[in-house]
């Protein structure tokens, strides 16, 4: 790109050091600026990254830097204020998942991005890495016909010590903790990108932790057609992480399905051919940004802001089959 796009973070958590990385990597952008509610941490994300400028505050990062993209990277429970605030600046926004709390925010964002004219993405990585986009190609030629059944995990165990367990994020329903948003809308995510559709009907269950969200959660949806998806997330359980899609005339397999780098395809009466693919990262997600801001887009095609929607529609039917709510919520 003749000019690199200036990049500022909101949160200055695990996950912004991260975006730095891949940022670099592209060769297309730099971040000139942090903020977070916390000055000690923005100084902690400075000293590791180099960053020219930290803030702690969002609104006063936003209204001096001359800024030409915003990732969100603060805690679910804050993504829809500070998506909200970078709009308000008229400045293109990429916003972690899980995108919100829930459908609510997600349409008010999605009306006001869309009113504005003003370009916004929900930061699903997994969507962008080449072998996601490998196994788009696969299922949009039909190379194992019609599919008809997708099983996959996200299940990763990360227990806290005790003694930091009251404020972990993961089970504060405060921050909207819990494995549902957190590595649930992974594989829920990854079926609406399989079946190109929400679910007509779906059955759960939650084994909840003693603060009320949800610690391992499991997804049956069904299809028109026939056609089931099996899904189940938890971060305090260790399980392969993979996915496997049946199709009329063949499997396709993904080890680690949100970080491959590869996948199997067994075709009937074939021998399994496997498929390796390049590195994941979050420097695709990137790219893709760049590229639609180069073209003038509002959206990207591959995560358009309708299909972010109907992912936490799916996700609040989830909830509120295990009567689960964030503080907050109406």
């Amino acid at each position: 790109m003749a000019q690199k796009i200036r990049w500022g973070i909101i949160g200055c958590g695990l996950i912004a050091p991260k975006f730095f990385q891949a940022l670099e990597k592209t060769g297309e952008g730099q971040v000139v600026a942090a903020a977070s509610k916390s000055m000690q941490r923005a100084k902690r994300l400075k000293k590791k990254t180099g960053i020219a400028q930290v803030y702690g505050s969002y609104e006063e990062m936003l209204s001096h830097e001359e800024l030409d993209a915003v990732y969100v990277a603060n805690t679910h429970a804050e993504h829809a204020a500070a998506a909200k605030l970078c709009l308000e600046h008229s400045l293109p926004v990429l916003v972690e998942k899980a995108f919100t709390r829930n459908a609510g925010e997600a349409a008010e964002l999605i009306a006001l991005a869309r009113q504005k004219n003003i370009f916004m993405m929900e930061a699903m990585w997994t969507r962008f890495n080449p072998a996601t986009a490998k196994l788009r190609e696969l299922l949009r030629d039909g190379a194992i016909g019609d599919v008809q059944h997708l099983h996959a995990e996200f299940c990763v165990r990360m227990l806290p010590s005790r003694k930091t367990l009251p404020w972990n994020r993961m089970y504060s329903p405060q921050l909207a903790g819990g494995a549902l948003l957190d590595i649930g809308v992974y594989p829920i995510s990854f079926a609406r990108l399989v079946f190109g559709r929400s679910p007509d009907r779906i059955r759960s269950s939650a084994e909840r932790a003693w603060t009320g969200v949800d610690k391992t959660s499991e997804y049956h949806f069904d299809y028109s057609g026939g056609q089931r998806a099996g899904l189940i997330a938890s971060f305090v359980k260790q399980r392969p992480r993979d996915a496997v899609i049946t199709g009329t005339r063949g499997i396709i397999r993904m080890p680690h399905f949100s970080a491959a780098d590869r996948l199997t395809i067994t075709r009937s009466g074939q021998a399994p051919e496997t498929i390796r693919c390049a590195a994941p990262g979050f420097e695709y997600e990137i790219r893709e940004v760049h590229r639609c801001l180069s073209k003038g887009l509002t959206e990207s095609p591959l995560m358009p802001l309708t299909e972010t929607l109907e992912i936490m529609r799916t996700m609040d039917a989830l909830r509120a089959q295990w009567g689960m709510k964030y503080p907050g919520e109406l």
